[in-house]
């Protein structure tokens, strides 16, 4: 799994979705934490992955904003809800439908409810007024979000090191954990074109 192709993949254009994908992410690693117990040449891996992402790239790129530390606990508190799933999915719909109404349907669909949609639209959009939502715009974070770890990738490949998407993130041996860290913080903030105040956050997940 850990071998390749990596197959970049677009949508209707080239500025469209355009997410790395590769058979080690799809390794299991919920229930049965597989994948990040791969080993890459026969060492242990971290995999060190972008923190709400598409809201960030959204807040950066359109509007130059810092989404703070916690974004995600930010929209929990105002909405009064315990689950950061239940926002990060509302976000990850609403920034990724072309209306309301469609973002508001795969949330039926998946049993949310309604309530909860609607709680948690008026507090993301209290805490970050100037936030686009409904306009498709996740295609274009995923756009992004590619040409970020492909660009990882072949700084990887010039110093001889493993690196391997795993949708944000991405996996390396943990030796080289500080490398990729400092690494996808400066790409990000390169490829967004963020000269500002906004710049990407990252978590470790280890063995």
């Amino acid at each position: 799994a850990c071998k390749g192709p990596v197959v970049l993949k677009y949508k209707h254009t080239v500025f469209q979705s355009g997410r790395l994908y590769t058979d080690h992410q799809q390794l299991p690693d919920r229930r049965f934490r597989i994948r990040i117990n791969t080993r890459i040449d026969g060492e242990s891996v971290c995999e060190v992955d972008f923190n709400a992402n598409h809201l960030r790239l959204a807040l950066a790129v359109l509007h130059d904003e810092d989404a703070g530390d916690s974004p995600y606990e930010d929209i929990m508190d105002l909405a009064g809800h315990r689950s950061r799933d239940l926002v990060k999915s509302f976000i990850t719909k609403a920034m990724g439908a072309s209306s309301r109404e469609a973002a508001h349907s795969s949330w039926n669909r998946d049993t949310l409810g309604s309530s909860n949609f609607r709680e948690i639209e008026a507090a993301t959009m209290k805490r970050f007024p100037m936030l686009k939502l409904y306009d498709d715009w996740g295609i274009h974070a995923q756009n992004l979000e590619g040409a970020i770890l492909r660009d990882v990738m072949l700084q990887g490949v010039d110093k001889g090191i493993v690196v391997l998407p795993v949708h944000d993130a991405v996996a390396v041996q943990q030796k080289h954990e500080e490398w990729a860290t400092g690494t996808m913080l400066e790409t990000w903030s390169r490829v967004a074109a963020s000269g500002g105040s906004a710049r990407a956050r990252v978590k470790i997940d280890r063995p």
